[in-house]
């Protein structure tokens, strides 16, 4: 019935478009539509919502979601499915979808492993930050991922190197991401007696600073 004004109920406007909907399909699976259908709200009564502000092809993602549980990740107009899967988790928040904003995350994380080497994956994280709070991760954690892994690629482009500068919060997110070094352990020369620290893996042969003599842990 996507799409279909069969058995129609309602409708969904955004920008000059108009989208014939079915009341329980949305009630269902949002609590904002749910409450604007069967509440005390305008749309309550003449069955239409306008949501003007919203970009037409995340309205789109948002309505074959709620009827097919997918959506097609490469948006209309939209510079990379990384972009477009931001837009669309950005929506299912703003409206209460709560799979939708899970099936978006899932997708993003997709698209930032095929994509993060593109020109605009910097511009994905600013972007991802704007669109979410820092206590929201679903996204930011996946980009701080997926920057940790690649981070010695990454470091050679500007346009990331700016990002870090400038966005905020990312920078911070990347530095409490990185593995603590490990720890130094003290060590006594058996022979000399001598005391010093350092990191040696189990099994390596080391030798004393002081008196050259070896031994292995």
């Amino acid at each position: 019935y996507l799409g279909s004004s069969s058995l129609s109920d309602g409708a969904i406007k955004c920008e000059d478009q108009e989208f014939k909907i079915h009341k329980l399909v949305l009630s269902a699976q949002s609590n904002y539509f749910s409450k604007a259908f069967d509440g005390e709200w305008k749309e309550s009564a003449n069955g239409i919502i306008d949501l003007q502000g919203d970009e037409v092809c995340a309205i789109e993602a948002m309505l074959e979601f709620m009827y097919t549980h997918d959506y097609n990740a490469i948006g209309e107009g939209s510079s990379s499915p990384m972009l477009f899967n931001i837009k669309v988790y950005s929506l299912a928040d703003k409206y209460d979808v709560p799979e939708l904003k899970s099936l978006a995350e899932n997708k993003f994380k997709d698209a930032v492993e095929n994509c993060w080497d593109m020109d605009d994956f910097p511009y994905a994280i600013i972007q991802a930050y704007r669109a979410t709070p820092f206590t929201d991760r679903g996204l930011r954690d996946v980009l701080v991922h997926a920057a940790c892994k690649r981070i010695q690629s990454l470091l050679l482009k500007q346009g990331f190197c700016n990002v870090l500068d400038e966005t905020v919060g990312f920078a911070s997110d990347m530095n409490q991401k990185k593995p603590e070094p490990p720890k130094q352990k003290e060590y006594r020369c058996p022979n000399c007696g001598n005391q010093g620290q350092g990191i040696a893996p189990s099994g390596l042969t080391c030798n004393c600073f002081h008196c050259g003599r070896s031994r292995s842990d």
